[in-house]
């Protein structure tokens, strides 16, 4: 639905959460648990996933385990990779080597998994899958920790209102966004995401367009964004400029029907097929990104954008033009673009959209200087700082568990309306000094504050918030439940 469901109405969250009900049925609930609630103490940090090995989201997961200050941060993976690589293999010895745990979980049942949990006293706990191939909700739908999170695999709220926070930010999520989500949103400083390219990916080359003397648009997303809509737009472009060609790659361009039926729908657009390259799946890394070199310009997806191919199309000095909308899912490329300085490339029309990729393609020595540039902008970005970017992450975590001391819960199941939104507090903090947020800070919507190289925090250009669903008011406990001996809740 993601990729289709544009977000203008309540069809998206209807069936996420009605999910989330019939799920929830499936597991008994944890009620209470033994964590201490010390504000400052040293915080467990789990974090659950298949996805720890050659995957979109081993590049965003892999800043958080490297960067975190062990000395106040134990982390915890649960892993439930399917088939170890070498990637995975690296994470646990950087986890390990640092004093975390490792556990490889695959094949366990979620319920025991959630006994791990329990045991292993998490004090947050962050899944990074959300509905997307061998998550684990279900560890989650049994609240084995006190706090939990969803953060960077899905572009949607899961549905579980055992899940308190989703992590995002005010790009992907604009403040007055109308989305709406179970979880209560959290918004990181700077950039929800943070990419740590592979060191195989080879060097940025000239734009092709120097030499071939005709401009390549590309694309490599999952082909089931590029729907209908996206064909009729790229068609229009391609028609544009009539020297242009498109160069799409993905993995079901191995079967000739569908590579016969995309050449077709381009076709019926008025686009000859001679002008359009198709490649399948490249297994190795190194020419996947050296694949990029074909393409000058990259065009993103919609109503679902591209994450880690944006990220891989900047990293190898290609411009992207991405459209923003009303949904996370089509403002990933939003936040990615701002993050590297090139807003003017967000188009918010189809219209504006055409024009802005015409026009990039219209001066191709600025375009080979751009490219020749981008690497280096990006890798000086908070998109690729995994330091700042997990200095930002750990200030989250020490914020939300202090509210969890305060009894302080987030307000789930509605979304906060427009006109509650607004910033309502500003605050200074100096890094260096481990000082406690101001209580004004933990007691209400809270501003996160990114930090500056020099150590001091100062408000981000577009500050952090906890949006409270039904308003400013944090302090509702949660419901009441019948609990066993256990302290777990019988599902009803």
């Amino acid at each position: 639905m993601n990729y289709i469901v544009e977000g203008k109405d309540d069809k998206l969250f209807s069936a996420h959460r009605d999910w989330g009900k019939r799920f929830q049925r499936l597991y008994p609930e944890f009620t209470t648990w033994k964590n201490t609630k010390e504000p400052d103490r040293m915080l467990n940090i789990g974090y659950i996933s298949p996805d720890y090995f050659t995957h979109s989201v081993s590049y965003f997961i892999e800043a958080p385990l490297v960067h975190h200050d062990y000395t106040k941060y134990r982390v915890n993976v649960y892993s439930a990779v399917v088939k170890a690589d070498a990637k995975t293999l690296r994470f646990k010895e950087t986890v390990t080597k640092k004093g975390g745990i490792w556990r490889d979980i695959y094949g366990i049942d979620e319920k025991k998994v959630a006994g791990f949990v329990r045991e292993d006293e998490i004090d947050i706990l962050v899944e990074l899958t959300g509905h997307t191939a061998n998550n684990k909700l279900g560890v989650l739908a049994c609240r084995p920790a006190p706090i939990q999170v969803t953060w960077i695999g899905y572009p949607n709220t899961t549905g579980l209102s055992t899940i308190d926070y989703r992590f995002t930010d005010a790009h992907a999520d604009p403040p007055c966004t109308t989305q709406k989500h179970v979880e209560e949103l959290v918004r990181l400083p700077g950039c929800f995401l943070c990419y740590s390219p592979s060191p195989d990916t080879g060097p940025v080359v000239p734009t092709p367009a120097l030499t071939n003397g005709f401009i390549t648009f590309g694309s490599f997303n999952n082909l089931a964004k590029i729907t209908p809509r996206v064909l009729h737009v790229w068609a229009r472009i391609l028609c544009a400029i009539p020297t242009a060609r498109l160069v799409v790659k993905c993995k079901p361009f191995c079967c000739d029907s569908v590579r016969e039926r995309f050449l077709a729908m381009l076709e019926e657009l008025g686009v000859e097929s001679l002008r359009i390259d198709l490649l399948p799946l490249i297994l190795l890394n190194h020419d996947h990104m050296q694949a990029y070199s074909l393409m000058d310009i990259s065009l993103d997806t919609f109503p679902y954008a591209g994450t880690t191919t944006t990220c891989e199309s900047l990293y190898m000095g290609i411009p992207c033009v991405t459209m923003a909308g009303v949904v996370h899912a089509n403002n990933v490329g939003v936040t990615l673009l701002h993050q590297v300085g090139l807003p003017k490339l967000i188009a918010k029309t189809e219209d504006e959209y055409i024009t802005k990729a015409v026009e990039l393609a219209s001066d191709i020595p600025s375009l080979n200087t751009l490219r020749l540039g981008l690497r280096d902008s990006m890798l000086k970005s908070q998109l690729c700082d995994g330091r700042k970017s997990v200095q930002g992450l750990e200030l989250t975590y020490r914020t939300v568990w202090h509210r969890y001391c305060e009894a302080i819960v987030p307000l789930q199941s509605k979304h906060r309306s427009p006109e509650m939104c607004g910033d309502l507090h500003s605050s200074t903090r100096n890094a260096s000094t481990n000082e406690d947020f101001p209580a004004n800070l933990i007691r209400k919507d809270i501003h996160l504050l990114a930090c500056s190289s020099n150590g001091v925090t100062t408000l981000p250009s577009a500050p952090v918030t906890f949006l409270s669903p039904e308003g400013n008011n944090p302090t509702v406990s949660r419901t009441k439940t019948k609990r066993n001996s256990s302290g777990m809740s019988q599902p009803s």
